[in-house]
């Protein structure tokens, strides 16, 4: 190339000045081309070398896979800060790139521990409308934010909602934007399974059905569970995907995966074969399950030649059974767990005897009360014995400082003398209306959809306060209800196994339309003690149906805690 570029110069030194001049000015415009045209080129290598790099680390793998734990990240602070780029693999397929080579790790936390950093890009087709907004301030026309705009919620974490933190409301990052997040977890933080997805809205349930959740651990559960500690640990993260074509009445409303393998329906009442989990015979484990699908319930099974085995419970949505009592080491025996979208079971379990020859892992038959949502029994895992003498899966909570764990930030909330009564309900439109709307109504006011640039909050409360509210269910299909930033004790439920549980996301079952009938619903203590407990809520957030769809649709609506 110097070569060239001298010959030309002396041919330009011998030429006259006019034609010297307009020969230059030739010269320069094919150099400028060709610049741009390198440009171009090389900005397409890169292109196309990230997108098979992620391709690579996000490939999905062959049903009937084992299952192998996700990777982890742990506590990332400034120095070792966990870097998230959101990719696309596929027309229906995202993913979270963490550090380069990690797809969708687990974040395993330490109660306690301060200024956690995410750097989250979004790396989704499309171009930014403006510069990132780095004061969680902006607002949109019709409150919909640019396609492919994503964010992320730290769903169960008793953290601020302040912008930069667990702030859903208005923190919106565009494609070929980059936001950081700083976490601090508080001490009071129960130990358990939390989970991270997107959480704009109108673009929740595709982000979500695409692949773009995983795992939280916040270590420590020996401190309530010592057995559960000292046991090999499989973390396993359920997801759903939509399906890429209709094959017949009795396909399922979603495909599953379990850590990423998937189980797709085939048509005819065939699936692609089950996920392989191994396990020694007899072997005890201790299993964390998140259901992290945008609209798929997963009632959970274990059975050994078709004889469902007892399942010992050990957490329900991140706080163990025994958080508000003296009694170590407390389980519940349990021989089904139904988990709605973003609810989470931990659980100890004993692997089958050398004798049996049918051991799965399944989800249960669930009546949703939607047509077109059909939620079938599918076996997820079958159960492979291996020699006793292969090496087992790892337990990363037996090298925890238990002395830092106090998991108390819920305790004593069945004794508090709550300040006010609520009633709210869920209802839609009739089945024959356009469009479908779904709302989530505080009486005495009327339903109305969510409005992402609200200006007055639907409910306000005192931080340091609980409250009792009465959630029931209007219309003919399920929904389930969470709330951001806190959790709930169950005070009444038609299901009794989950009253005196605390939870962050509940079914309210479905009414059956019958005039006169009373409409289903959960009675729930509403826990907003946070300053009380080494962790201020105070903020504007959230609460909502976590069925995706029906939040998308309107069936959302805003809290704003005072600052005590």
């Amino acid at each position: 190339m110097s070569r060239i570029i001298r010959r030309i110069a002396l041919k330009l030194a011998a030429l006259p000045g006019v034609l010297k001049q307009r020969q230059l000015r030739q010269l320069l415009k094919i150099a400028g081309s060709i610049f741009f045209a390198l440009v171009v080129v090389i900005y397409a290598l890169q292109v196309r070398a990230q997108t098979t790099s992620s391709s690579s680390v996000c490939a999905l793998p062959p049903a009937g896979s084992i299952v192998k734990n996700p990777p982890e990240i742990r506590n990332p602070d400034a120095t070792n800060p966990a870097n998230f780029t959101v990719v696309n693999i596929s027309p229906n397929q995202n993913c979270y790139v963490a550090n380069g080579n990690l797809q969708a790790p687990t974040l395993r936390l330490s109660p306690g521990k301060a200024n956690l950093v995410l750097r989250l890009t979004n790396q989704l087709p499309g171009q930014a409308k403006g510069t990132q907004d780095q004061n969680c301030q902006r607002q949109y026309p019709g409150g919909m934010a640019p396609p492919n705009s994503t964010n992320l919620h730290f769903h169960g974490l008793s953290i601020s909602s302040k912008c930069h933190q667990d702030e859903v409301v208005r923190t919106v990052v565009e494609p070929k934007q980059t936001f950081q997040y700083n976490v601090s977890i508080p001490q009071g933080e129960p130990p358990g399974l939390y989970w991270y997805h997107p959480h704009v809205h109108m673009q929740s349930q595709t982000q979500v059905l695409s692949g773009l959740t995983g795992a939280i651990i916040i270590e420590g559960i020996g401190k309530y569970n010592k057995q559960a500690a000292q046991l090999p640990e499989r973390v396993f993260v359920l997801r759903d995907t939509q399906l890429l074509k209709y094959f017949d009445y009795q396909q399922p409303v979603t495909d599953i995966s379990i850590n990423s393998v998937p189980i797709r329906y085939k048509g005819g009442g065939i699936y692609d074969p089950p996920a392989i989990i191994q396990m020694k015979p007899n072997e005890q484990q201790f299993w964390r399950v998140a259901n992290t699908a945008a609209d798929t319930f997963f009632d959970l099974q274990v059975q050994y030649n078709s004889i469902a085995q007892p399942l010992q419970l050990v957490s329900m949505d991140g706080v163990p059974i025994n958080a508000d009592s003296q009694l170590l080491n407390q389980t519940k025996s349990v021989y089904h767990i139904l988990l709605p979208p973003a609810g989470r079971a931990e659980f100890i379990i004993k692997g089958p005897q050398a004798s049996v020859t049918d051991a799965k892992f399944l989800t249960l038959k669930y009546n949703t009360g939607a047509q077109n949502y059909n939620n079938p029994q599918r076996t997820i895992a079958r159960i492979q014995m291996q020699a006793a003498s292969s090496a087992s899966p790892s337990n990363p909570e037996l090298s925890v400082d238990l002395t830092k764990v106090s998991g108390d930030r819920f305790s004593g909330v069945n004794q508090n003398q709550s300040v006010k009564q609520r009633k709210l309900y869920f209802s839609q439109t009739a089945a024959n209306v356009q469009p479908e709307q779904y709302y989530i109504t505080v009486e005495p006011n009327k339903p109305k959809v969510y409005d992402p640039n609200f200006k007055t909050p639907d409910i306000t409360v005192q931080e340091g306060t609980t409250e009792d509210w009465i959630v029931e269910n209007r219309s003919l299909v399920i929904h389930t209800f969470h709330i951001h930033q806190i959790h709930f004790l169950v005070l009444n439920s038609s299901d009794a196994s989950e009253i005196g549980m605390m939870r962050d996301t509940i079914n309210v079952p479905i009414w059956n339309g019958k005039p006169n009938t009373p409409f289903p619903s959960v009675k729930l203590r509403m826990d907003f003690r946070g300053v009380q407990n080494g962790a201020s809520i105070a903020g504007t957030f959230v609460y909502h149906c976590h069925i995706l769809e029906h939040e998308d649709k309107g069936m959302m609506a805003s809290i704003q805690v005072k600052s005590k």
